[in-house]
């Protein structure tokens, strides 16, 4: 079960500098804060900003769920947009919705995979088709990670969305069959094509244009 992460944050006056802006979101980074709204629950939209220390924490606990200190108030959120910049390498925004730990949700959870693969000895390959599963449960239930076990694949098996053990109160939002990973044969590299008992195959012969004129005269 996820437990909520705690962060403390600072309201922003939407009306100063026009708080949600470019300008004052760059101001915001270059003090070594990240920029964020808070919505949902038919609430009014709340503008805040946190410390990257904080986002590091958030991202590092690997939850959505958490609980953000305002000072005189708090906010049980879960993380439901995360805005990086062009490079990949650093957040620059962050969408929290509004939630109570009971309120059944539906959010995306990442499959921890675990296990030697013993069809991997026979010449076989991991391959994960997803690497995360949609499920729908109360906020507070929602797992950091659905481990997968693999320690029994052989070649040309896999496990489906029905083979998951999942925790109280936890379903996954997805086609039972839905094949998550399986073990599939090494693809081997195509050979050169040969005739009968061996022979090369000879490649027919090209006749370039001028050859063609001489053979008409």
């Amino acid at each position: 079960m996820a437990e909520a992460v705690k962060i403390k944050v600072e309201a922003r006056d939407p009306q100063k500098n026009k708080g949600t802006g470019s300008r004052v979101a760059r101001r915001l980074r270059a003090e070594g804060k990240v920029p964020a709204v808070i919505y949902g629950h038919k609430q009014p939209v709340v503008t805040i900003a946190l410390t990257r220390d904080a986002v590091h924490e958030l991202i590092k606990k690997a939850t959505h769920f958490a609980e953000l200190d305002l000072g005189g108030s708090s906010e049980t959120v879960l993380v439901r947009d995360v805005q990086w910049d062009y490079l990949g390498k650093e957040i620059i925004h962050l969408d929290f919705a509004r939630v109570s730990a009971e309120e059944s949700i539906e959010t995306e959870v990442r499959l921890d995979l675990r296990g030697y693969v013993p069809g991997a000895v026979a010449g076989g390959l991991l391959e994960v088709v997803h690497h995360t599963v949609n499920v729908v449960c109360p906020a507070a239930a929602i797992p950091d990670s659905i481990k997968v076990d693999v320690s029994a694949l052989q070649l040309g098996q896999g496990v489906h969305v029905r083979d998951l053990v999942l925790p109280e109160g936890v379903k996954v939002d997805a086609d039972p069959d839905l094949l998550l990973v399986h073990i599939v044969a090494r693809s081997a590299a195509p050979e050169p094509a040969a005739g009968a008992e061996g022979e090369s195959v000879t490649q027919p012969e090209v006749i370039k244009p001028e050859r063609k004129e001489k053979e008409k005269e």
